[in-house]
């Protein structure tokens, strides 16, 4: 009877003493790395907002299944900004405030245009991976994987003329009270007059607009061999609507702030003459700047977790660098010691820093950094593959 009460005692002590161990273990466990996203999941481009955020938590995922970053594992948390540049400085202003280190996005260029200069009064780092405007990311605090404009948009446009020979005339159409769009339309008149095409006229439209039956009546009435536009994937929709119902059938070339993507699966036989400004589709990156197995890799994870409201199938095309932002913000913390006990402001300050020496960055691509704080990457043409609604590297005569 002694021993047995003897035995209880001692297992009871164990357990303590394990219990204390493991609390005590725990108490250990360095804090969580907090990063912060700023997309859409809801309103317009909601769409591409959870594409992009799939991007983000694969990166994450990566992570912290080899550990985190100096024993820390990384937190993300994505605020839906729904758009809108102010909801994006709250959102910007929340992270800074509750000690994160760093935030990719926001979405668009007109957000970034806004979130860059507060990154800058408020010393917090962000990445940008979609906006498309030149001369809008602000240093030292900022940095755009993505590349503008004026760089995309003369690839792009070169390659489009070398599929499309013929072409000589073109209109122009964009939502010029748009920053972005209005960048991009005065950046097709610069490229056109430079490789000798006709801008027959500049149509104008409202991104707020739901009819844009009368731009496409425009359109028509000048009769042209092609069609650049600028617009976002809500008013691509439309006028790839009216141009079917009033037989437009030129082919029209969007700038990047299409996005690729979901377009395709919206668009549907309404898009067979779209192209867009892009780097990669489901099946193939580039060669030469892009790692081919980590992509593919990225594609299938991807095509494999997504639900039917980002299309059947999902479209990736362009988001991968989503994915390397989050890998750089890894790369650089790990490089230099920091952890979930770093203060942030001392964090951000290294990562600011570092934003300012980086030449390169190898991630699913391998981009080459400017002075303006913005990538460098050779971009093509996609087109729209209607029928099994994927995008495609249009085919470029060598």
């Amino acid at each position: 009877m002694i021993n047995q009460k003897r035995d209880f005692i001692r297992s009871i002590l164990l357990a303590t003493a394990l219990a204390m161990g493991s609390g005590a273990g725990f108490s250990q466990a360095k804090p969580p790395i907090k990063l912060g996203a700023i997309t859409a999941l809801s309103g317009p481009f909601a769409g591409y907002g959870k594409i992009q955020e799939m991007h983000l938590r694969l990166a994450i995922e990566d992570i912290n299944a080899k550990g985190g970053v100096n024993g820390s594992l990384l937190q993300l948390d994505v605020g839906d900004a729904q758009g809108d540049p102010a909801q994006s400085v709250t959102l910007f202003r929340k992270f800074e405030g509750d000690g994160f280190f760093g935030v990719v996005g926001p979405l668009t260029g007109t957000q970034w245009e806004t979130v860059s200069a507060l990154a800058n009064q408020i010393n917090m780092p962000s990445i940008a991976v979609n906006a498309t405007k030149p001369g809008i990311t602000v240093k030292p605090w900022t940095l755009r994987l993505h590349p503008a404009d004026d760089t995309l948009m003369p690839d792009g446009v070169k390659d489009f003329l070398k599929a499309y020979p013929k072409v000589k005339k073109v209109v122009i159409v964009a939502d010029v009270r748009e920053a972005s769009s209005k960048a991009s339309a005065d950046a097709y008149a610069v490229l056109a007059k430079q490789l000798g095409l006709e801008v027959l006229d500049t149509v104008e439209f409202s991104s707020k607009a739901t009819d844009l039956s009368a731009a496409v009546i425009q359109i028509k009435g000048e009769n042209p061999d092609a069609i650049f536009s600028a617009a976002f994937p809500p008013q691509a929709m439309l006028l790839a609507k009216d141009m079917n119902t009033q037989g437009v059938k030129v082919p029209v070339l969007n700038t990047s702030i299409l996005w690729a993507g979901p377009f395709i699966n919206m668009v549907g036989e309404l898009g067979r003459n779209w192209h867009v400004i892009g780097f990669s589709t489901n099946d193939a990156s580039p060669e030469g700047y892009s790692d081919p197995v980590l992509y593919n890799t990225i594609v299938k994870r991807i095509l494999a977790k997504a639900d039917p409201s980002l299309g059947v199938p999902p479209n990736v095309s362009n988001w991968a660098m989503g994915y390397d932002a989050i890998m750089l913000y890894a790369d650089i913390m790990k490089r230099n010691g920091i952890d979930g006990k770093t203060d942030p402001k001392k964090a951000r300050e290294i990562i600011k820093n570092e934003f300012a020496k980086l030449k390169t960055f190898s991630g699913v691509f391998k981009y080459s950094m400017r002075d303006t704080g913005d990538s460098s990457l050779p971009a093509t043409v996609l087109i729209a593959d209607v029928d099994h609604k994927v995008w495609k590297f249009l085919k470029i005569p060598k």
